[in-house]
């Protein structure tokens, strides 16, 4: 069925002339060398890798380590659902588990992701957040305000960080990616917590994307 068919049972909107997706005012635009993706490298041994990284992240007092994951279950019985989980060391700060509807599993990643900074950014003493994702196109379109399935998101991701770094110059953030198959530390923790709930898709009606009504 062609979207224009479905389109009256989007419940998704969109802001074409947001003023965060204006060039020169977009997050990539003024703080490109404060956001880094740190994606696989195919000739990479992850494991040991990660290891590392997120020991000397956890013996910084100054940073802040974030665990987002969305699931879209094999049923379309069952919504999609999202969490986050936020930690400073070894100790737990929060950690939350919502559905996201009927959306795709790159939406389902971006409400994940979304979530997760605007958590992040909150926590006092903090100079650096390091989020851990499955999906690194998710965390490129959680920083581009453009038009796009799940841009609410996005938005809210470039508002809350734009604020984030203007209060501190030596504020960064890097998005590093985990395989979910390794389930691997504080990201195989949030997998796990996100695959325990299960919510039926009911009779009211339910959140969906532009890009679900495609698929």
């Amino acid at each position: 069925m062609e979207v224009d068919e479905r389109v009256h049972i989007l419940t998704e909107s969109f802001e074409p002339f947001a003023p965060k997706a204006h060039p020169s005012d977009r997050l990539l635009d003024r703080y490109a060398d404060r956001l880094c993706f740190d994606d696989c490298d195919p000739t990479q041994d992850r494991c040991p890798y990660l290891d590392e990284l997120i020991a000397n992240a956890r013996a910084d007092p100054l940073t802040v380590l974030a665990a987002a994951d969305g699931s879209v279950p094999q049923s379309n019985q069952y919504q999609a659902t999202s969490a986050a989980i936020i930690y400073k060391g070894h100790c737990e700060l929060e950690r939350t588990r919502y559905v996201s509807g009927r959306v795709t599993a790159p939406d389902a990643e971006l409400n994940a992701i979304a979530c997760t900074v605007r958590l992040a950014v909150k926590q006092a003493n903090c100079q650096h957040i390091m989020v851990f994702t499955d999906s690194m196109g998710s965390a490129h379109r959680a920083v581009d305000p453009s038009v796009h399935s799940g841009q609410a998101f996005s938005l809210s991701v470039c508002c809350a960080l734009q604020e984030w770094f203007e209060a501190d110059d030596l504020r960064c953030i890097t998005f590093v990616y985990v395989a979910s198959a390794l389930q691997w530390d504080i990201h195989g923790e949030a997998h796990q917590y996100i695959t325990e709930l299960k919510v039926r898709v009911g009779c009211h009606k339910t959140d969906n994307s532009k890009d679900a009504l495609r698929s």
